[in-house]
């Protein structure tokens, strides 16, 4: 007769007990959430000034999407710029954004957004009071996220309004800021490729260098 293997009485009260119990609802979490990341090189007059690093992270109901950026370059004189971006949408709705901006480390945008009540109160913007726009589904961020195929307006949290999405061609798009600038995000496969900015005083690209 094969031989039958004896566990101590209390070995399933130890699996149970904490650590075991958190290690193994750890794993069980995290194997739900699902994670991508995207890279850019920031590219002017043919040469690399900086990068942005996107990512996305769902799990369940809930998206989070986070770019950072740090680009350094000369105009008439040179300048560095850092950022800073999150959003988190619930249920595709969403529910807080965040900005930070510095130019050579001085502080030029620390602005957020948070839902309350069917509006969004903005803390460091202009509409301290909040905005009646609601709900908002498809921000700037968005942007690095999904393709706007169907959708016609896009949230600005910086210029905290409403942006048309004007389709040019087959998976490009263009939207112009309030500021007489303008860009075109570029498509393929569903995945942002490249972001062509024209501003007054400088043109760039951001291009996809990984996935």
């Amino acid at each position: 007769m094969p031989t039958r293997i004896k566990y101590p009485g209390n070995h399933l009260k130890n699996i149970l007990r904490p650590p075991f119990f958190i290690f193994f609802l750890a794993i069980s979490m995290t194997s739900t959430a699902q994670r991508r990341a995207l890279t850019y090189d920031v590219i002017r007059n043919g040469n690399k000034v900086g990068s942005i690093y996107f990512s996305e992270t769902s799990s369940g109901k809930t998206d989070s999407l986070r770019l950072e950026t740090t680009i350094r370059t000369k105009l008439i004189s040179t300048f560095v710029v850092t950022a800073k971006e999150h959003a988190v949408f619930n249920n595709g709705i969403l529910s807080e954004s965040a900005i930070y901006r510095q130019l050579n480390g001085k502080e030029k945008a620390n602005k957020k957004h948070r839902s309350d009540n069917g509006k969004y109160v903005i803390s460091g913007g202009k509409n301290s009071d909040g905005i009646k726009i609601y709900p908002i589904t498809y921000n700037m961020l968005s942007l690095y996220s999904k393709e706007p195929l169907d959708i016609r307006k896009v949230y600005s949290d910086n210029f905290e309004s409403l942006l048309d999405i004007e389709k040019t061609e087959d998976h490009k798009y263009k939207i112009a800021l309030p500021d007489n600038s303008h860009n075109f995000y570029i498509y393929k496969e569903g995945v942002l490729s490249q972001v062509e900015v024209h501003h007054s005083l400088y043109s760039a690209k951001f291009v996809l260098v990984n996935k």
